[in-house]
């Protein structure tokens, strides 16, 4: 084998162990990168209705974790005031 060839497998090896020991110690350092959005590793949404005893599922943050029913029944003021005591009341038990 040509001492071309040689050092030519050699720095494949190496450049391929090097990148498997990168990936290893990445891993180890930020975690798995599933589940790593842009701020970092998310939890899952509460995405109950906020109105007290529906048990409803809401929209989402972009419709204040409010229901369709509870949207279309109650105004805003109404609506904004249910999550005022659901995040009371998660801030006393937390």
């Amino acid at each position: 084998m040509p001492a071309n060839q040689r050092l030519s497998t050699l720095l494949d090896r190496f450049v391929d162990q090097l990148a498997g020991e990168i990936a290893t110690r990445a891993r180890r350092q930020f975690g798995s990168a599933a589940g790593l959005g842009r701020r970092g590793a998310r939890h899952k949404l509460d995405m109950r209705c906020r109105v007290n005893g529906c048990k409803n599922r809401s929209r989402g943050p972009r419709f204040g974790y409010i229901c369709d029913v509870h949207q279309a029944k109650l105004s805003k003021r109404e609506q904004q005031a249910a999550r005022d005591a659901w995040n009371e009341k998660r801030a006393r038990h937390a």
